[in-house]
Parts: structure tokens; C-alpha cells; sequence
């Protein structure tokens, strides 16, 4: 009679375990890069479960346009190589490390 309960023990165990996996696959993201191409498939905005070049781009577009908006400091739709200049050293340490 010991065996049907270990047995039973055992099954009950792996159907939790398999409960939990589905559990922490339907929570989310579990590594950096699972992370990363969640991120990534957020601009997937018609649902087809995929990203076209277009999503992509209407992306990089608004990255752009704010950065261009934070260079630009007179708000005058136009960058200066002063403007420039100072958003330049500002923000080089964010994409550059100097060489020593």
C-alpha cells in the first residue's frame, strides 16, 4: 500500500511543479533578455505578434524627437552648434568612457 501513496505523493508534486512553471511563464519575463524582448514586442501595436518596420521606426522617431527637443534649449525648432555643444557635454558621459 506504500507505493500507490508515494506515488500519489510524487504525481501531486509534478502537477505542481508543472502548475507553477505555467504560473511564472504567465507572470512575466524571467531573464534579462526575456526582459529585453518583452520590451521590444510592446511596440507591436496592431497585436499580430510581431513588429513591423513601421512600429520600429514610429519608435526611433519619437526617441528622436525628444532627444532632438533636448538639445534644442531655445525651443526655437533648431539646434546651434552653442546648443549642441552643451547637450554634447552634458550627455557624453552616458555613451562614452574616456580612454585612461
Amino acid at each position: 500500500m506504500r507505493t500507490p501513496t508515494i506515488s500519489l505523493i510524487f504525481l501531486s508534486l509534478l502537477c505542481c511543479n508543472i502548475a507553477w512553471a505555467d504560473d511564472e511563464a504567465s507572470n512575466g519575463p524571467r531573464t534579462a533578455t526575456d526582459k529585453i524582448v518583452a520590451r521590444f514586442m510592446e511596440l507591436d501595436s496592431d497585436t499580430t505578434q510581431s513588429v513591423s518596420f513601421a512600429e520600429y521606426m514610429a519608435m526611433v522617431r519619437q526617441r528622436a524627437k525628444a532627444r532632438f527637443a533636448s538639445m534644442d534649449r531655445n525651443h526655437d525648432g533648431e539646434v546651434t552648434a552653442e546648443e549642441y555643444r552643451a547637450f554634447w557635454k552634458a550627455q557624453k558621459s552616458q555613451y562614452y568612457r574616456l580612454k585612461r
